[in-house]
């Protein structure tokens, strides 16, 4: 990511989001605020999908954290891993219980146009 940041015709930013799948219901792992209000994983706010004017899908109730680096992005991915539902199983103590997609979004805008491009990629893990 450091690299991204160091060309000096483009700007750019970059966004990371981490949703959490539980008995089909998104939530997102990164609010932290709703984390610690919240007695149980029910209470949180759950996420909605709405479509667009352009077709495109969006979750209501996930948010998008900016970071400057790897070390961040990489902090909010271990934050989001400590907030994961996690039950045991004779086969694993701490099994994952959810479904999570960590998403990274890459925004560049070159100086001299005035359209953005973006790039988005989703890590996926799936319970168990």
């Amino acid at each position: 990511m450091s690299r991204i940041f160091q060309n000096p015709e483009n700007l750019y930013s970059v966004e990371v989001a981490y949703l959490e799948i539980y008995h089909e219901n998104g939530y997102d792992l990164l609010d932290r605020k709703q984390r610690e209000a919240a007695t149980r994983l029910e209470d949180l706010p759950k996420g909605t999908i709405q479509e667009d004017e352009a077709g495109c899908l969006h979750l209501k109730n996930l948010g998008f954290r900016p970071v400057e680096d790897e070390r961040q992005a990489l902090e909010l991915l271990f934050m989001g891993d400590a907030n994961r539902a996690i039950y045991e199983t004779p086969m694993n103590p701490l099994s994952s219980r959810s479904h999570c997609v960590f998403t990274i979004v890459v925004i560049v805008k070159k100086f001299a146009a005035n359209r953005y491009s973006r790039a988005k990629m989703h890590l996926v893990d799936l319970a168990g």
